[in-house]
């Protein structure tokens, strides 16, 4: 019999230290809900988190390491967790943050008593180096303007119903969508007239960079900009939605000392809201 879930990771771990990933998985295989399979690509990572990786496959049958022959893109690793998936429901989460013991038990609740709700995430509790520096707080039900100034959702706290992401064909593996993978697919699923919610509780510690850019160039605010005009464009939105079209290349131009400023003035902490 399948698994009510299938959580997919999409790792390269490259860090000396483990604790992080271990931590990150340990939280799923806790999960006060356990119906579930937990799908990992991890080609690439360093050897010590493939045998880490290997070893969890030996202790927990609920464990399966996916091939991405040899890619190591996260859409292609997500997408090849994606295509071996035997769940209802496709959990994400990702190689440093953790997971509540009830998130999956809340999240299946929620989505069982609204069927009208094709994915449901979290308000977050925000981490840098390890330290809590402040909460996320997320629209209970985001609409299209939501997604103008910011992505309204954390993408590692989502969990959605399997035909919604089969409906779009999964992630795009384009490369104008690196580092906006995430962003493109929700677009791409309220385009098909799906919708989602938060939850108004923190079910997820979400990992943020130490800078204010994180790890982006402006390569990447380009694509970001490049997916928000096709979406936005879809989505009958333009002209009107046009200056948050080049929004992400805006914040590109700014110094990294003054962006920091302006996001710790907003929150009060770190100096990132997310890690791209």
């Amino acid at each position: 019999m399948p698994p009510l879930i299938s959580v997919i990771i999409g790792t390269l771990y490259l860090q000396e230290d483990l604790t992080p990933l271990e931590r990150a998985v340990k939280s799923i295989l806790t999960q006060s809900l356990s119906d579930f399979e937990l799908l990992i690509c991890g080609d690439g990572s360093t050897e010590a988190a493939n045998a880490f990786l290997d070893q969890c496959t030996k202790e927990d049958p609920r464990v399966r390491l996916i091939s991405s022959n040899g890619k190591t893109g996260l859409p292609e690793k997500l997408n090849g967790c994606l295509a071996k998936a035997r769940g209802e429901f496709i959990a994400r989460m990702d190689d440093d943050d953790f997971s509540y013991p009830d998130r999956f038990e809340k999240q299946i609740a929620f989505l069982n008593a609204n069927p009208d709700i094709a994915f449901v995430g979290s308000n977050v509790l925000l981490v840098c180096n390890g330290e809590p520096v402040g909460r996320k707080v997320l629209p209970a039900a985001p609409t299209v303007r939501d997604f103008y100034m910011t992505q309204p959702y954390i993408h590692p706290a989502l969990m959605f119903r399997r035909e919604a992401l089969k409906k779009v064909c999964g992630y795009s593996e384009e490369h104008t969508c690196v580092l906006c993978e995430d962003y493109d697919l929700l677009l791409r699923l309220y385009t098909k007239g799906f919708h989602g919610a938060n939850l108004n509780e923190v079910l997820l510690d979400y990992t943020i960079p130490e800078t204010a850019k994180g790890n982006r160039t402006m390569r990447h605010r380009w694509n970001e900009s490049v997916t928000r005009w096709r979406r936005f464009y879809e989505l009958g939105v333009l002209p009107r939605a046009l200056p948050y079209v080049i929004k992400p290349l805006v914040v590109g131009l700014l110094p990294g000392r003054l962006l920091g400023k302006i996001k710790k003035a907003q929150r009060g902490g770190c100096t990132s809201w997310t890690k791209s």
